[in-house]
């Protein structure tokens, strides 16, 4: 499969490919149950379905958040067309049903081929502008911990055999699975990068961070299971 990186392109950044396989860069388990019991929506049970569920809600929360972290920073520099694609994008990604390996590549190839230059948050000192970066940084929080999630669940269903009634869609979700792998650790990677300018911005302008709920009440827009006690503990890891 080809490779995707440069998931979330940040002008000047340079995209690593990842060099370890996904769950030894996150410390997550190589199978079995998945980590931050509660979070991850659909990881009860077993088998291909249980595994194939969680990716489909750990992905679509981490590209739907990444995708309003985006808009909302372009609107807040007053780029109203890249923020409209943004949020477009979203709304899009919020809409697929399962985990899906051409919605997730035409979203990341949207963000890496309209790239946001963070040089101007410093332009940004209205108070609506202000929150809004806050709003971003919020949501770009639940990114990082949902690809982690995400990856996590990929590699438990690609070491999971399908039972008769997977046979149908297992092509479609082990391509996503493995798409996941491949591009995930770079879009955390950005997404650290991206979150480290914004914080930077919010602490030279004495923006406040949303609160552990606020994130958790992101997160259930895609994962209705999300809890605020594994969003704390994931948040302070």
């Amino acid at each position: 499969m080809r490779k995707f990186i440069a998931a979330l392109t940040i002008v000047g950044a340079t995209s690593l490919a990842a060099s370890l396989p996904a769950s030894a860069q996150f410390g997550l388990p190589t199978g079995g149950a998945l980590p931050i019991p509660g979070l991850g929506g659909g990881g009860g049970g077993g088998g291909f379905s249980a595994a194939a569920n969680s990716l489909a809600i750990n992905l679509k929360t981490a590209l739907y958040n990444q995708g309003m972290a985006l808009s909302l920073v372009a609107d807040a520099m007053g780029d109203k067309k890249k923020a409209d694609l943004f949020r477009s994008q979203s709304a899009a990604i919020q809409s697929v049903k399962g985990a899906n390996k051409d919605s997730t590549e035409k979203f990341l190839k949207t963000v890496e081929n309209n790239p946001i230059d963070l040089k101007g948050l410093a332009n940004v000192q209205d108070e609506a502008g202000k929150k809004k970066i806050a709003t971003a940084q919020g949501h770009m929080d639940v990114v990082i911990v949902y690809d982690a999630l995400a990856i996590a669940s990929a590699v438990a269903l690609v070491k999971t055999q399908p039972g008769p009634s997977d046979i149908a869609s297992a092509p479609t979700v082990i391509e996503a699975a493995q798409l996941a792998i491949t591009a995930l650790p770079t879009q955390t990677s950005n997404a650290k990068k991206f979150n480290e300018a914004v914080e930077g911005y919010m602490k030279t302008n004495n923006v406040a961070k949303l609160s552990t709920s606020q994130k958790t009440a992101l997160a259930k827009k895609t994962d209705p299971g999300a809890k605020n006690d594994a969003m704390s503990k994931a948040m302070s890891n």
